[in-house]
């Protein structure tokens, strides 16, 4: 795969819940920052299903977590999606969720931003931005 210059980033539940917990190192939070501003920060419907989901969550942390959430790109899961996840749960044996974030980012292409790269890493092919 050839990397583009600045490559969209697909952003992991993970990623974004220590992001909105002010928990995000400096350097993902800058990278976070320039790809939401240049309208490259992606999410999964999984991610948001997910990052809404999360039990910590007070009436205003989610009304926060829904103005990041509105402003990154969301990608469905359609077909195409749902079809490599299921190819990568086969092969790499990851967990479904994961899978479904894994194909998101394999099939944009894009980096995949994350404090879970101890099981992404099982991905073949999957650029992977380590928190």
């Amino acid at each position: 795969m050839t990397a583009k210059a600045n490559p969209s980033l697909v952003l992991d539940s993970s990623a974004l819940i220590l992001f909105l917990n002010d928990a995000l190192p400096e350097h993902a939070v800058a990278l976070l920052q320039d790809h939401l501003q240049r309208g490259q920060a992606l999410i999964s419907s999984i991610v948001r299903a997910e990052v809404l989901a999360w039990s910590g969550h007070t009436t205003k942390s989610l009304a926060v977590t829904m103005d990041l959430l509105d402003i990154c790109q969301l990608i469905p899961v359609g077909k195409t999606v749902a079809d490599e996840a299921a190819r990568i749960r086969r092969e790499t044996g990851l967990k479904l969720p994961d899978a479904l974030i894994a194909a998101t980012a394999l099939l944009q292409p894009a980096r995949l931003l994350t404090a879970n790269s101890k099981d992404f890493r099982r991905v073949p092919g999957l650029v992977l931005r380590e928190i």
